[in-house]
């Protein structure tokens, strides 16, 4: 670890680590005087740490919402970089001399490595526990799966924020969040937007509520049929409290709506059905996005990079009276199209009937669509609608958690299904406040026998975004973020350095399956680095750019071995544990952030890695 290291620093080394071994000799001093000083901690340990493993979870049968009672690649941190330190860099960003001291002590110990692990409850956390579980490994937090007598940082609940009584640290539900995502709730709030800004809120289709409104969507369908005879519309059925796809069915005439029997005690919403969808192997699909909702005051809203694109097993044709009832044509639901023989489980990002969203981007991409703008797109459609839901969300918080006292200050991730039409606008399907966090399917082994096979692209885009937003709540982020490599608060935006990594990428690699892992060539990465040093150091000839921005981040990796090697002193002495070691370690898969395009593919080594230091 010190080869190489000038005199100066390794006489740092060696005080900091007589330093070190003085106080480590004071400590056991104490606790010789003082037997009963290391006795009650070792006490409470053993009464949080449970010792019985843990037992079998319940899961949800299918993939969608989780219902009440029933190998990610690397790429980059999710929490945005703050300016390099300037103790660290000459201006423009040139590094001070190679043979700079990194001053090594106890006290920098302290600074790297964090006063002690995060712990989550995860006792109540259903159908999210595999992916929960993974996320918590990967940041060396620590997991109470059977609860907890003291305090968590973070509980995260399955369905509700109210699984149990919590008056301190986080917890992963809002208030009201569940009822406020109902369908019939969400098609009020976002009508009274559509009423203030139609040109603005176009993105939901026109929806009547039943059976309040049943003669009003008559009077209204039988008024535009006047006017336009050509018109010849398909309306979707869809029960206010159902999930996967339950209850759902399409109609072509008011009179076709079971009025009677369930719909008195079921109330539904009727919409528009959107009959030009964009297709793709000519199938239709829908898009599940996974959306953070961090705070209510200030709004703070995060977009997964990647999301789900989930295919109908049969293909579409426009409906007409005898296909009305094909539902593995019509319905997108994962929960349905699964019990489809067509149905193809696939572990590639880029086939079969689930994908990742931005396999997705690529194949349109690679067609010519400007990305940029249907992402954009999305991400306007994100924001509005959560900007509909919000003052009733605050009335909800305000009331379970009321100003001045003792609560829990909460987030939650939300499942956005959203439907790209033909002319690439999206279309807002649904909101579900609990997005199924499964992480592996169902496969029939023979008639009536099943077993749980581990789904990768589950894994991939679901495991991300739970640990995402683990380090986004994580209550010791600004000390963390403190220690990050941070190249600069450049012009160049994440949306930018994705767009540029597909650009570059397609016209270096040949974007195959086989080589989806394979990440950049070197001439790809050699053309990407030219182009982020022209970014940074603006002002000097290439040759010193490139010059700079190596110097810049080998000044930073120095820091990192630096922090390894005090961390792990630190362990070994008997110190508290570090919480994170190396940079592989801090960039998770398809990170969360606020608006910006995923990236095509899911590579080793990839420019977002600069990504993280230019946002």
């Amino acid at each position: 670890m010190l080869r190489g290291r000038p005199e100066r620093e390794l006489a740092a080394w060696w005080e900091a680590e007589a330093v070190a071994a003085a106080k480590a000799h004071a400590a056991k001093e104490q606790v010789r005087l003082d037997p009963g000083a290391a006795g009650e901690p070792e006490r409470k340990a053993g009464e949080e740490q449970p010792k019985e493993p843990t037992p079998a979870q319940p899961r949800a049968a299918e993939e969608g919402d989780a219902r009440a009672p029933p190998r990610p690649p690397s790429t980059l941190p999710m929490y945005q970089a703050k300016p390099v330190s300037a103790q660290g860099l000459y201006p423009h960003g040139k590094s001070r001399s190679k043979n700079r001291s990194c001053k090594r002590s106890s006290d920098r110990s302290e600074e790297y490595c964090s006063p002690r692990p995060v712990t989550v409850d995860s006792s109540k956390a259903r159908t999210s526990l595999d992916a929960l579980k993974i996320s918590i490994r990967q940041l060396k937090w620590k997991e109470f799966p059977f609860g907890r007598r003291l305090p968590c940082d973070i509980y995260w609940h399955g369905v509700s924020f109210h699984d149990s009584d919590i008056f301190s640290g986080l917890v992963n539900k809002f208030p009201g969040m569940t009822e406020m995502v109902r369908k019939i709730t969400l098609s009020r709030a976002v009508r009274i937007m559509q009423n203030l800004f139609p040109e603005e809120y176009n993105f939901y289709p026109r929806s009547w509520i039943l059976p309040d409104e049943f003669q009003l969507f008559v009077a209204q369908v039988r008024m535009v049929k006047d006017g336009d005879p050509s018109w010849k519309p398909t309306f979707i059925v869809k029960p206010d409290s159902g999930c996967q796809g339950d209850g759902i069915y399409l109609i072509k005439d008011p009179s076709d709506i079971r009025l009677a029997g369930t719909l008195q005690s079921r109330p539904a919403v009727v919409q528009e059905y959107v009959c030009k969808p964009l297709l793709i192997d000519k199938l239709k699909f829908d898009i599940r996005l996974y959306v953070l909702l961090k705070s209510l005051e200030p709004l703070e809203i995060y977009i997964a990079k990647d999301g789900l694109s989930r295919f109908c097993t049969e293909p579409y044709q426009e409906p007409h009276p005898r296909n009305l009832h094909h539902i593995f044509m019509h319905l997108t639901n994962y929960s349905l199209n699964i019990h489809s023989g067509n149905f193809v489980h696939s572990d590639s990002t880029s086939t079969g009937s689930k994908r990742t969203f931005s396999s997705i981007l690529c194949r349109l991409s690679s067609k010519g669509v400007d990305i940029k703008k249907v992402w954009s797109d999305i991400i306007s459609l994100v924001i509005k609608t959560v900007i509909a839901l919000t003052p009733e969300l605050r009335v909800f918080y305000q009331s379970d958690i009321p100003a001045g006292r003792p609560g829990p200050t909460c987030f939650q991730i939300l499942g956005f299904d959203i439907l790209l039409m033909k002319n690439l606008k999206p279309i807002l399907l649904e909101v579900n406040a609990n997005p199924s966090m499964r992480i592996e399917h169902e496969q029939e082994l023979s008639p009536g026998v099943f077993e749980n096979v581990p789904s990768l692209v589950d894994e991939e885009v679901k495991v991300a975004v739970i640990r995402d937003t683990l380090r986004l709540m994580d209550p010791f982020k600004k000390k963390r973020e403190s220690q990050n490599c941070k190249l600069s608060s450049s012009s160049l935006s994440m949306a930018a350095v994705d767009i540029l990594y597909i650009d570059i990428t397609r016209r270096w690699n040949s974007m195959t399956v086989d080589q989806r892992d394979s990440g950049m060539c070197l001439q790809a990465f050699v053309e990407a680095f030219f182009y982020l040093a022209q970014r940074k150091f603006k002002m000097l000839p290439l040759h010193e750019q490139v010059a700079s921005l190596i110097d810049l981040c080998e000044y930073h990796l120095s820091l990192l071995d630096e922090k390894r090697l005090v961390c792990g002193r630190s362990a070994t002495s008997g110190g508290r544990p570090p919480h994170s070691g190396t940079l592989q370690e801090a960039t998770p898969a398809a990170p969360l952030a606020e608006g910006h395009p995923p990236p095509c593919t899911n590579s080793a080594l990839k420019l977002s890695h600069s990504r993280h230091a230019l946002s």
